[in-house]
């Protein structure tokens, strides 16, 4: 008889504010192997949450490297003193009993509802229904930067349009800008395992024809692709991502869209869209929309059209 190993994850439960997220996800994600996964769980407490990361058990070292790195993080926003840490094991047979009790359906704009896979929810009203199995990938709608995300998605995705998602995950984003009428929706994340997830929740919501997952980067993945419809340039850009890596490729972010188009960003707090505008303005984007919730914000800016970039320059 054939032994099977089971596999089993050890749960990092780090509590802090809400405010703390991104400072604390650039931490995990700069140490944690890319198979590994992140959560957030909403705290009953108000202004924090939780935030889980999983490790394999031979990472045990690495984990306690992280909250050594977390604890020790002198710039971090209202200092460390509040966050705590906790562990448990998790089987991975056992991992989607763990995490479904934290996942309920939740609306996140005027039509768009996530519901998990196995719930069995009737939409009403217009409603638009996103089916999710999540996995072990970031990833359940209930942050504020998604629904942020969605609120300017419900805006901004029209029929037709060419649409795409930097930085994924479990593809709820995408997914809602087809539900929502896009011709095309092409996602990309640096993390395997939540493109794995991605195609999986595509698959599930039955639009693999018209959504697609790959792994990388956004410019990575157009280096490889030959496809010409993906090739063409969007109507809309959404990009869920901390705020130094939207920044990174703000720039970039201009060759891809249409005349007019859209790029619509969160996973940023309030108080660093200043710098997020000024970035963007000055790669020839027009502010749009702000948006927030708690801490967060969401913003769309427009790409000026070319004859408007020609006389801006001129003026220079």
């Amino acid at each position: 008889m054939k032994i099977v190993h089971q596999k089993k994850w050890i749960a990092l439960v780090i509590d802090c504010y809400t405010g703390q997220n991104e400072q604390v996800l650039a931490i995990l994600y700069s140490k944690m192997p890319k198979d590994s996964g992140v959560e957030i769980r909403d705290s009953k407490i108000e202004g924090q949450n939780s935030i889980v990361a999983y490790f394999f058990e031979k990472d045990a070292k690495l984990m306690e490297d992280v909250k050594k790195s977390i604890k020790n993080d002198k710039n971090m926003f209202d200092g460390t003193d509040n966050i705590k840490f906790e562990t448990y094991i998790v089987n991975e047979e056992d991992w989607a009993n763990s995490w479904k009790q934290f996942f309920t359906p939740r609306k996140l704009g005027k039509k768009i509802i996530v519901t998990p896979s196995w719930d069995k929810f009737k939409p009403k009203n217009g409603e638009l229904p996103i089916l999710i199995e999540p996995g072990m990938a970031f990833g359940t709608g209930h942050h504020e930067t998604t629904h942020l995300c969605v609120k300017l998605i419900e805006e901004y995705v029209k029929k037709d349009d060419i649409v795409f998602d930097v930085g994924t995950g479990t593809g709820i984003l995408a997914i809602a800008a087809r539900l929502l009428g896009a011709d095309l929706v092409v996602g990309t994340d640096i993390d395997k395992y939540a493109v794995k997830v991605a195609k999986e929740n595509i698959k599930i919501n039955k639009c693999s024809d018209r959504v697609k997952a790959f792994y990388g980067n956004l410019l990575s993945f157009r280096n490889k692709i030959k496809d010409e419809l993906i090739l063409r340039k969007c109507d809309v850009i959404v990009c869920n991502i901390l705020k130094d890596a939207v920044l990174r490729i703000a720039d970039k972010l201009n060759e891809m869209l249409r005349p007019g188009g859209i790029v619509i960003i969160s996973g940023i707090l309030g108080t660093q869209y200043e710098e997020v505008e000024k970035a963007f303005c000055a790669c020839g984007f027009k502010p749009k929309r702000l948006v927030g919730e708690n801490e967060w914000v969401a913003c769309s800016f427009q790409s000026q059209m070319p004859e408007i970039m020609k006389l801006k320059k001129n003026k220079k």
